[in-house]
């Protein structure tokens, strides 16, 4: 295996049965939140989901995170009780950085690359004037217009697995997300 934990053979097997019938393995996701009724708090849930048009049930995917905002935001923004929450543009980022490692992990592992490590960190600027109303929604234009990403994949790479670790970001659909809506800037490092 040239990545530790994944089949290579699986994906080729997995890849052939996909070429047969592509809308059969359609992935139909869902994510909601449900505002907690006072300050900035929310309850993120997922699910439920489809492949293809087959509903999925499983009790244990019964996601559930706290949304919200800093505590720090939250009193400056005159919130009562305000608490440290995972900050949505903070789970975005995270989503992204996961997504890509995911892409990344099943390229290398599809096209035989030997990766020993990877870690993929996002940063973004956020000029909080639109959400507070201090600015427009137009203004995001001028202030949310890239996003950095960074991956520090690990191993002896030749240039052309380091190709297959830079493609696989590009097969992240989070990423294609994000590249929709803004310049990502990716860089890679090789250690």
């Amino acid at each position: 295996m040239a990545v530790a934990g994944i089949d290579a053979r699986q994906i080729e097997t997995f890849n052939k049965e996909y070429s047969k019938s592509p809308k059969s393995f359609t992935l139909g996701l869902e994510a909601r939140t449900i505002w907690e009724g006072r300050g900035l708090g929310n309850l993120g849930k997922v699910g439920p989901w489809k492949l293809g048009t087959n509903p999925i049930k499983n009790p244990a995917r019964d996601f559930s995170v706290q949304l919200g905002s800093w505590r720090e935001v939250g009193d400056a923004l005159g919130v009562e009780g305000a608490a440290d929450r995972i900050e949505p543009v903070e789970t975005a980022l995270m989503a992204l950085c996961s997504c890509v490692t995911e892409a990344i992990t099943l390229n290398c592992a599809r096209t035989g690359v030997n990766l020993e490590g990877l870690e993929v960190r996002a940063n973004l600027d956020v000029d909080p004037g639109p959400i507070t109303g201090a600015k427009e929604p137009v203004d995001w234009e001028k202030s949310l217009r890239s996003v950095k990403l960074d991956v520090t994949a690990q191993g002896k790479l030749s240039k052309k697995e380091q190709q297959m670790v830079e493609e696989g970001a590009t097969r992240s659909p989070v990423h294609h997300i994000f590249s929709r809506a803004l310049d990502v800037r990716t860089s890679f490092r090789y250690a």
